[in-house]
């Protein structure tokens, strides 16, 4: 391992205390391009950690979508035997030139970051190479996946949306067909109820947005609005049991006990902005994302006159408005039908984000599992015992297993 690094120029690393189920471990700080087309550009250092088992033994790159603050083991490197490199995305956490020009963060930039590391690291590492990503890394994967097939083995990837618009329809469609017409109503006549009692609400929000150090640039009317917007969302997304979804009869604590369990109200807050406000940058750029259906809260709502919201106003003030450009995506689109890399796909059927997982009939190549009643957090070890087997069926068709 030392023996590359000293000799590697664009690597800057320290041995770090080794992570359970790897020989040696490692931070490690990749000097990239700031643009990759133009190498007067100027550079950052990308932050990534490297777990050591062997020269010989499998790869796991773990594209990570947002930062990456700590070394970690992921659930396929250890189902695989594997090394792993976990590579933080550019221009979150620490991984950011002293200066951001937003204009090179883009899929493009970040796909040939991650093929750089991989350049790197095959000067060392002899066997399979497999990508991964959970949610926005799944999608990074997948994007790199397209721009450079033959990289990788093999890409898996966990519950990653693919979105193909500005504010993708199929994110809203998913909420009139996801659970039972019972359930549904529940859900809508909590989110009313909470409405109603705003003025006890209110009160609450503004209790712990002052215990934990919160601050809404959007005011506080309206972050409470977007929240009882988002409820349902991720409610859905992170496996909240809907019997716990209170009756309209219950006391203003219980409900506002719940809104906060179904939706963590920071997701609002310029101090979560400074953490993932690349994030929007980057969705109203190329990624896309999802906005609100307000229709059946209108006569509840203050603050939002329009039927329908967009999560733009999540974007921080970086001194302009980004314009949404659906070529590149298109082109991964594209790319992917061209190439038929093999990929596995791993949803959950009760995740929003399953919506816009990739269209991959027309891919030979490809497999998607969806756990019918799985989540956000929907794994390979949390699969029924059928799903499972195809998973390491397909690894070991894909020569990954013995």
């Amino acid at each position: 391992m030392n023996e590359l690094y000293d000799k590697e120029r664009d690597l800057v690393y320290e041995q770090i205390e080794t992570f359970t189920g790897f020989n040696q471990s490692f931070l490690v700080w990749v000097e990239q391009p700031v643009d990759h087309h133009n190498p007067e550009s100027g550079t950052f250092k990308q932050r990534a950690w490297v777990n050591h088992v062997s020269n010989a033994a499998p790869v796991v790159i773990v594209t990570e979508g947002y930062m990456a603050p700590q070394n970690y083991a992921s659930e396929l490197s250890q189902l695989l035997g594997a090394n792993q490199i976990v590579v933080e995305h550019r221009f979150f956490g620490e991984s950011r030139p002293d200066s951001i020009d937003w204009q090179y963060l883009t899929i493009d930039q970040a796909a040939r970051d991650h093929q750089n590391v991989i350049q790197i690291f095959r000067k060392l590492y002899r066997g399979k190479w497999v990508s991964t990503g959970i949610s926005k890394g799944g999608q990074a994967a997948i994007i790199h996946r397209a721009m450079f097939p033959r990289s990788v083995d093999a890409t898996v990837t966990y519950v990653a949306p693919f979105n193909l618009e500005r504010d993708d329809k199929r994110l809203i469609d998913f909420f009139n067909q996801i659970g039972t017409h019972e359930e549904r109503g529940r859900i809508l006549a909590f989110q009313k109820e909470v409405l109603k009692r705003r003025n006890q609400m209110i009160p609450m929000f503004e209790e712990m947005a002052e215990e934990k150090g919160w601050t809404f640039s959007m005011g506080i009317e309206k972050a409470f609005e977007l929240s009882v917007l988002e409820y349902p969302f991720s409610l859905w997304q992170w496996c909240v049991p809907l019997d716990l979804v209170p009756s309209p009869s219950v006391s203003s604590r219980e409900l506002f006990d719940h809104l906060y369990r179904g939706i963590d109200f920071s997701y609002f807050t310029e101090q979560e902005s400074e953490q993932v406000g690349p994030f929007f940058i980057q969705a109203y750029s190329e990624l896309g994302y999802y906005g609100y259906l307000t229709t059946p809260l209108q006569p509840y709502l203050k603050t939002i006159d329009t039927d329908t919201i967009s999560s733009d106003i999540l974007i921080p003030d970086v001194g302009f408005q980004p314009v949404y450009h659906p070529q590149p995506i298109n082109n991964v689109k594209n790319q992917l039908h061209r190439s038929d890399p093999r990929m596995l796909l791993i949803t959950g059927g009760n995740d929003p984000w399953s919506a816009t997982t990739p269209d991959i009939s027309q891919l030979k190549n490809s497999i998607h599992i969806e756990m019918e009643n799985g989540c956000h957090l929907t794994r390979i070890e949390s699969l029924p015992d059928s799903l499972r087997k195809d998973v390491i069926e397909t690894f070991r068709k894909w020569n990954l297993l013995n």
